[in-house]
C-alpha cells in the first residue's frame, strides 16, 4: 500500500467497541483513504497501532468483510475492495463526459436517481449505516471551513448511496458529482446555505433510520429541488 494511514488518528475518532472501529475503517473506504486493491498492515501489528484487542480488531474486520469491503486471504492479508471499482461500473459511466456546462444537466440527474436511491437505503440500510451517517452529520454540523462542508456534504451523499448495496449507484453518481464539482467549487457557501443543508440532511437521515422509503424519496427530492433554486 502506497501511502501513509495515520491508524492512531482513526481510533481516536471512536471508542474501542468494534462496530465503532469499523465504522471508522468504513469511513476510510468512503472517504478513498483506503482503495480498492490495498492491504492493511497484518492484524497483530495494526492492533498496536490502534490501540485496540485482536479480538475487537478482528471482529470489526469480519463485519467489513460481511459487508464486501475487504478480503481475508490466507497468505495474502487484508484487501480493500470497493465493489463500486468494477469493469461493469466502469462502463455504465464512460460515457458520462466532463464539462463545466453539464452542472444543470448533472443536477437534473442527481434528481432523477437520488430519491429512489434514498428510498432504497431506508430499505436496507443497518443500524451501522445509520451511525455512520449520524456522525458524517455531525461533522458538518462543526465549526468547518467551505471546503470541508462540501467534502462532507459529498461524502453524505456518498455513503447514502454506499447503503442502496448497489455498486452501480454509487459509481453513477461518484461520475455525477465530479461533473457537479468542476461548478460547485465556485458556488457560495454562507450560513444559510449550510443551514438548509444540514436540515435537508437530517430530513434525509430521519427517513432513512425509521425505514421510509417514500419519506426518504421526498427528503432527497426536496433537497435537489432547493438546489436548482440556490
Amino acid at each position: 500500500m502506497n501511502k501513509t494511514i495515520d491508524w492512531g488518528a482513526v481510533h481516536e475518532q471512536s471508542p474501542s467497541l468494534a462496530d465503532s472501529l469499523s465504522m471508522s475503517l468504513e469511513r476510510l473506504v468512503l472517504e478513498g483513504g483506503l482503495r480498492d486493491g490495498d492491504r492493511l498492515p497484518p492484524e497483530r501489528d495494526l492492533a498496536v497501532q490502534l490501540g485496540v484487542s485482536r479480538g475487537s480488531l478482528r471482529e470489526a474486520l469480519r463485519a467489513l468483510e460481511l459487508r464486501g469491503l475487504l478480503e481475508r486471504t490466507p497468505g495474502r492479508g487484508t484487501i480493500v475492495r470497493d465493489a463500486t471499482r468494477s469493469a461493469h461500473a466502469d462502463v455504465l459511466v464512460s460515457g458520462l463526459a466532463l464539462h463545466t456546462d453539464d452542472f444543470m444537466q448533472a443536477l437534473e440527474v442527481r434528481a432523477c436517481i437520488e430519491p429512489p436511491m434514498a428510498a432504497r437505503a431506508a430499505q436496507r440500510a443497518t443500524d451501522l449505516d445509520i451511525a455512520q451517517l449520524r456522525r458524517i452529520l455531525d461533522d458538518m454540523a462543526r465549526d468547518i471551513d467551505a471546503a470541508e462542508f462540501s467534502r462532507l456534504d459529498r461524502l453524505f451523499h456518498r455513503a447514502i448511496a454506499q447503503y442502496t448495496y448497489n455498486p452501480l449507484l454509487v459509481r453513477l453518481l461518484d461520475r455525477v458529482s465530479e461533473i457537479l464539482d468542476v461548478t460547485r467549487s465556485q458556488l457560495p457557501i454562507n450560513r444559510a446555505t449550510r443551514r438548509r443543508a444540514l436540515a435537508d440532511h437530517r430530513a434525509i437521515l430521519d427517513a432513512v433510520a425509521s425505514h421510509d422509503p417514500d419519506a426518504a424519496s421526498a427528503a432527497a427530492a426536496a433537497h435537489i429541488a432547493g438546489m436548482h433554486e440556490s
